[in-house]
């Protein structure tokens, strides 16, 4: 009886390191997320200004930032996160959006509308249709694709923001 419990004292004396030991080397990580694609600022679209339309004199450019694209090769819609800099309760965006493959060409150049609710300072995930209806993209700093599809690149000009009036 003697012997056993100091047997039992001497593995458990032992074993409760390896184990800590064992948890702290583990090279398993599950639920891993990338995080660079959410503080990934999206490039503004440079034209010169000669080709911009006229905007309204109170028209803030800067007044909205977006980031955090995202949109896998599989994925048929597209998100990114709006952040809202501007002093007014913004309703709705019209975004001018221009896709490049990884050579610097344009894939493609469209203008959407996006429907939102953000108030001044805050910001809004939104989810818009893809461009690519094949699945043939994916986008290049976001988390490795599984399926075969060819990088590219975005970059963005706001074209016009719906501000809410409230009284």
């Amino acid at each position: 009886m003697k012997y056993s419990a100091t047997i039992i004292s001497l593995v458990l004396l032992f074993a409760s390191p390896i184990t800590l030991a064992a948890k702290q080397s583990s090279t398993t990580q599950r639920n891993l997320r990338p995080k660079m694609e959410m503080l990934r600022e999206v490039q503004q679209i440079n034209e010169p200004a000669d080709t911009v339309a006229e905007q309204p004199c109170d028209f803030d450019a800067s007044a909205i930032t977006i980031r955090g694209f995202v949109k896998r090769a599989g994925d048929e819609r597209e998100s990114f996160v709006v952040e809202n800099h501007s002093k007014y309760h913004i309703t709705g965006l019209k975004l001018r959006l221009k896709y490049y493959s990884a050579n610097g060409e344009t894939i493609a150049d469209r203008t959407i509308e996006v429907k939102c609710d953000i108030m001044p300072g805050k910001s809004q995930r939104v989810k818009v249709t893809s461009f690519d209806r094949n699945h043939a993209y994916h986008y290049v700093y976001g988390s490795r694709p599984r399926l075969q599809s060819a990088p590219f690149d975005v970059a963005y000009r706001l074209l016009r923001y719906d501000v809410a009036i409230e009284r």
